[in-house]
């Protein structure tokens, strides 16, 4: 079954982060296109609120006026937004059906990761995340920024997107009826609160090219990583697949 694909826009994000055109395509253009790729007609929605009013505008220039822009009430948490995705896309609540969350500051990644959050979503998992093993030489230090050791690196892994819910597990987290779990998931993203809930949360391999950028910051960043074989920006052929990690 092809998966649901919900790309949220919440208040707290920059449009600038969304809309911003790098090599011809803006994040968003490149989320929406790569995870329509990956899923089927009518089973991916963008869900925007106030800040983000040239969402629909900027995926209609970009050929992608098939995928619905919707916006969630004012002021809406992430948590509102998510629910109003599901909500638009009639995800049954106590269905297991694989349910992509996908995020714009995230704009390279392949395909080929969410066909691979699928598959384990089908295997059982309540949760699945894309990972990367951390590079980095990371460091602990005291408050006044001495340097107290090493921490072990070969234990920690970067989360990427998409990630991937059972239906019923994303719709637990959105509508719980718990204040407490409610006010976490407006605050923080939807894996937090799936760690804080102990849910069963699988892992598959994720994309060097699929790290997280932020525009305008990184733009002259993302437009390396494009140059360098990342997906290509404009006039893709119908059914041709993104670059994916080896």
């Amino acid at each position: 079954m092809p998966p649901w694909v919900i790309v949220p826009l919440p208040e707290t994000l920059d449009p600038a982060a969304a809309l911003t055109p790098v090599a011809g395509e803006s994040p968003l253009v490149r989320v929406v296109r790569s995870m329509a790729e990956a899923s089927a007609p009518g089973r991916v929605v963008v869900v925007s609120t106030a800040p983000h009013v040239d969402a629909a505008d900027t995926l209609r220039a970009a050929g992608l006026d098939a995928v619905p822009v919707i916006t969630a009430d004012l002021a809406a948490s992430r948590r509102d937004v998510l629910a109003a995705g599901l909500r638009h896309l009639g995800v049954q609540r106590d269905s297991r059906d694989p349910v992509l969350v996908c995020d714009c500051l995230h704009p390279l990644s392949p395909v080929a990761v969410a066909g691979r959050v699928a598959d384990a979503l089908a295997r059982g998992h309540d949760v699945v995340v894309p990972i990367l093993a951390v590079t980095d030489t990371v460091k602990t230090v005291d408050a006044g920024g001495s340097v107290l050791g090493t921490v072990d690196r070969t234990i920690l892994r970067t989360v990427q997107f998409p990630r991937g819910f059972a239906a019923s597990a994303l719709w637990d987290l959105v509508a719980a009826p718990s204040p407490a779990t409610v006010a976490a998931v407006a605050d923080v993203d939807e894996f937090g609160a799936a760690l804080r809930a102990g849910l069963d949360i699988g892992t598959v391999a994720g994309d060097p090219d699929a790290a997280r950028v932020e525009l305008p910051r990184d733009t002259d960043l993302l437009a390396a990583v494009i140059a360098s074989g990342g997906p290509p920006a404009v006039a893709r052929p119908p059914g041709r697949r993104d670059r994916t990690s080896p």
